[in-house]
């Protein structure tokens, strides 16, 4: 049964002028009948033990599961920052795992402008790689989730996959950050078209546990105007997938009017025939 959660990302405007904190957001998803929430890293106010407590402790008194604690690395484009970003990676994975999340998701990145994209990719990969040996350790699942720059395409995110080739390493998939998409955000390529990016879906589902969904653009019904989600559940449902979907909103409505009605339409979405 797929399930669906929130990231805390998605009310980012609610964050940045001080409307709303963890606290607040899980409770807010409590009052959409989500059945998780993702906590970004820049969200939490400290990783003090305490606090992380009381946000646990929260999850479990709304009944919200926390399907992924989502950290922004960047492998490619700094090659002096690795080590300082594979730390920021560790202390997320302890993080998330403390607050009983089973999965880390990281970013890989660009290639700096104008260098070698093939050891960018290699950069990448190896940290990639020790990412996910230390999440062996500590019994923390490492995924990688496509966002453009050296993940732009399915293909992309299989060659990541095949070249860590770890057992503790694994994919999130986003539906937004393939080429051949129209509307805002998410790579370009010249000649892509959607049957790229829905081949992109059809490529990583297979071997994604975790899915994170995105809206930009929604009608009166909550339906999302650059995707088709009928098309991308029909894609999950076709490798039995029986994960989290997570909403990231990304667009320009106001956050409080527009989640609820996309949270709406993507459960409609999974649970249709």
């Amino acid at each position: 049964m797929m399930r669906l959660s929130c990231l805390s990302l998605s009310y980012q405007n609610q964050f940045r002028t001080g409307k709303m904190d963890l606290p607040s957001f899980i409770r807010t998803a409590r009052g959409l009948n989500l059945d998780g929430v993702d906590l970004h890293m820049q969200h939490l106010k400290s990783f003090d033990r305490i606090y992380l407590k009381q946000l646990r402790r929260l999850c479990l008194d709304n009944g919200m599961s926390i399907p992924s604690f989502p950290v922004s690395s960047e492998f490619g484009l700094y090659p002096e920052r690795i080590a300082s970003e594979i730390e920021k990676c560790r202390v997320g994975m302890e993080t998330g795992l403390f607050l009983g999340a089973p999965l880390v998701r990281l970013f890989v990145g660009s290639a700096p402008a104008g260098g070698d994209a093939a050891e960018a990719f290699k950069r990448g990969a190896d940290a990639l790689r020790r990412c996910a040996e230390i999440g062996a350790d500590m019994g923390m699942a490492v995924a990688l989730q496509n966002h453009s720059g050296l993940t732009s395409t399915g293909d992309d995110m299989l060659r990541f996959h095949k070249a860590v080739d770890h057992p503790n390493f694994a994919l999130v998939l986003d539906t937004g950050h393939f080429t051949g998409r129209t509307g805002p955000n998410g790579p370009k390529r010249e000649g892509h078209t959607y049957e790229h990016y829905y081949r992109s879906l059809e490529h990583v589902a297979p071997l994604a546990p975790f899915v994170r969904v995105k809206l930009y653009e929604l009608d009166e019904r909550g339906r999302e105007q650059h995707i088709d989600y009928k098309r991308v559940f029909d894609i999950l449902r076709a490798v039995h997938y029986n994960g989290y979907c997570s909403l990231v909103y990304e667009g320009k409505e106001d956050e409080l009017t527009a989640i609820p009605r996309g949270a709406r339409f993507l459960r409609s979405m999974m649970q249709a025939a």
